[in-house]
C-alpha cells in the first residue's frame, strides 16, 4: 500500500464514481478498479458497495478516507516544508584570501541579489584549512587551489593565477635574476598552507634548495608593509598585487625558470548531497 494508493481511493470518494475519478487521475479505468480492490484485500474490508450502477463508500471506507486525507494533507505539507528550507539554510562557503579580494565580491554580490532567499556564510582561510573543513562537513563549498587529496573531491577550475615576485623599487636587485641570484634573497611570504606559499616550497624542493623566509603571515597588507621598507622580496599571487604598480613604490623581479601559477577552484566533498540552494549556486558560479 503506497500513497498513491490513498491518492486514487480519496479521488474515488471525492467523485462518487470510478470513472471519474480515472478522467480527473489521467488513468484507465480498470487500473483505478485494480487499486480500489487491492486497498480492500489489504484491509480485508469492503470500501465502496456498487448498487444500481452507483458506488457507495462503505463505514470502513469511510474512516480509511478521515485518515487517508489526513496522510495526503501531512505528506504535501512536509514536501514544502522541507523544500522550502532548501532554499533558506545557511550555504558555508570558504574561500582562500586571493579568491576572496578578487573573485568573491562580485560573485557573490551577483548570487545574493538574484537569491536573497539563500543566506550565505563566508570563511576566508588558507586553502589547506579549507580542504579540512570540507572533508568535516564544516562547509558546503572551497573557492581555493586544486585539493592536496583530489579524490576526496570535485573540483572545477575557475581561474588560474600567477605567483609573482615582488620588491620595494630601491631594493637592490635587478629585474631579472637567476634562481642561483634569487635564492640568497630573504623571502616574505604567506603562512604554510596557502597556495602561493606551496608553490614557492615546491620550485625550491625541486632545484634542492630552502628558501630563506624571514617572515610569514596571513595577512597581505603586513605583507605588503614590511616589503615596502626594503625588508626583502614578497611572494605573492598576480590577483593579489593588482594595482601596486599605480602606487610607484613597488616593482616585480622575473626569475628564471618562475612558471609557478596557483588555480582558483570550485570545491566540494564528492560525497555531498547537494540541496537546491546548493545546486544554484553551483550552476550560477559555473555557468
Amino acid at each position: 500500500m503506497t500513497l498513491r494508493h490513498l491518492e486514487i481511493f480519496a479521488e474515488v470518494r471525492r467523485m462518487e464514481s470510478i470513472t471519474k475519478a480515472a478522467d480527473s487521475l489521467n488513468m484507465a479505468q480498470p487500473a483505478v478498479s485494480r487499486v480500489i480492490r487491492e486497498l480492500e484485500s489489504y484491509y480485508g474490508v469492503r470500501l465502496f458497495e456498487r448498487m444500481n450502477r452507483k458506488l457507495y463508500i462503505t463505514e470502513a471506507g469511510e474512516q480509511l478516507f478521515s485518515y487517508a486525507d489526513g496522510i495526503i494533507s501531512q505528506y504535501y505539507e512536509a514536501r514544502d516544508v522541507l523544500q522550502d528550507r532548501e532554499m533558506t539554510a545557511k550555504l558555508r562557503i570558504g574561500s582562500n584570501i586571493s579568491c576572496a579580494q578578487k573573485l568573491m565580491p562580485e560573485l557573490l554580490g551577483r548570487f545574493v541579489k538574484k537569491y536573497p532567499e539563500i543566506p550565505v556564510c563566508v570563511k576566508v582561510a588558507n586553502s589547506q584549512e579549507i580542504e579540512r573543513k570540507l572533508l568535516l562537513n564544516e562547509l558546503d563549498f572551497g573557492f581555493m587551489d586544486a585539493p592536496a587529496q583530489p579524490e576526496a573531491f570535485i573540483s572545477h577550475k575557475i581561474r588560474e593565477d600567477a605567483v609573482r615576485i615582488v620588491c620595494a623599487k630601491e631594493y637592490p636587485i635587478e629585474a631579472k635574476v637567476t634562481f642561483e641570484q634569487f635564492k640568497r634573497h630573504p623571502l616574505l611570504v604567506r603562512e604554510t598552507g596557502s597556495g602561493s606559499r606551496q608553490i614557492l616550497e615546491q620550485w625550491f624542493a625541486m632545484e634542492g634548495e630552502r628558501p630563506n623566509i624571514v617572515m610569514e603571515s596571513s595577512d597581505g597588507h603586513s605583507l605588503k608593509e614590511i616589503c615596502r621598507c626594503g625588508f626583502g622580496l614578497l611572494i605573492l599571487t598576480e590577483s593579489m598585487i593588482e594595482g601596486w604598480a599605480e602606487e610607484n613604490e613597488f616593482r616585480t623581479v622575473e626569475v628564471a625558470g618562475n612558471h609557478g601559477k596557483r588555480s582558483c577552484c570550485l570545491v566540494y566533498h564528492k560525497s555531498k548531497y547537494l540541496t537546491r540552494s546548493m545546486r544554484y549556486f553551483k550552476e550560477y558560479t559555473l555557468y
